[in-house]
């Protein structure tokens, strides 16, 4: 049986339901997330994508030693009951070895985009924004520049309505603060291939 053919129970998918569903094999050799209660397939990655991702996972692990955050690379993020995308990097503020309970919502999220521009700019974007992810970044690797979104809200209370009301564009030659940490300034540069 392929993931596709997979049936949510009722019309979707928990977070519990698909763990489930990997604890018993029936995601094995898929690279999949939950969206929506959706389990969708994560597009291949191009060279360009895995080097940003490297580089970005490099830059991150330099600033946040394990011994006071965990810094993830490609991993699943339980956001909701019925989200647990797979971002590119997140970091925790939590020391590495933190049990799961103990996991706060990521202090930063990345995605890499190329091809998935669409998807990590719309359905992930509102996704991450409901779910108060307040430090959000997309590395455009086809513009060449970093994408920060901060200040999540729903201005029209719809649920296609979540977005960020502080967004910034960074080019090569800037430098961004994280939001939870101001000390800590990455140099654009240094997150593209």
């Amino acid at each position: 049986m392929s993931v596709l053919d997979l049936q949510a129970p009722a019309d979707r998918f928990t977070v519990d339901d698909y763990f489930k569903l990997y604890e018993n094999g029936l995601l094995a050799g898929n690279r999949v997330e939950l969206i929506e209660g959706r389990i969708r397939k994560i597009l291949a990655q191009g060279s360009d994508h895995q080097r940003a991702m490297t580089l970005g996972s490099i830059v991150l692990q330099r600033h946040f030693p394990s011994n006071t955050h965990w810094v993830v690379l490609a991993g699943t993020v339980k956001l909701s009951k019925f989200n647990a995308p797979d971002p590119d990097l997140s970091v925790f503020n939590v020391p590495l070895r933190s049990p799961d309970d103990k996991r706060p919502l990521p202090m930063l999220l990345i995605e890499i985009a190329d091809t998935s521009y669409a998807k990590d700019r719309g359905t992930k974007l509102r996704m991450y924004a409901k779910s108060g992810i307040g430090d959000y970044w997309i590395v455009n690797l086809k513009r060449r520049r970093v994408e920060v979104y901060r200040e999540p809200e729903n201005a029209d209370g719809t649920e296609q309505g979540w977005e960020y009301s502080n967004v910034r564009h960074y080019k090569p030659g800037e430098s961004i603060a994280l939001l939870a940490r101001p000390d800590v300034s990455i140099a654009v540069g240094e997150l593209l291939p």
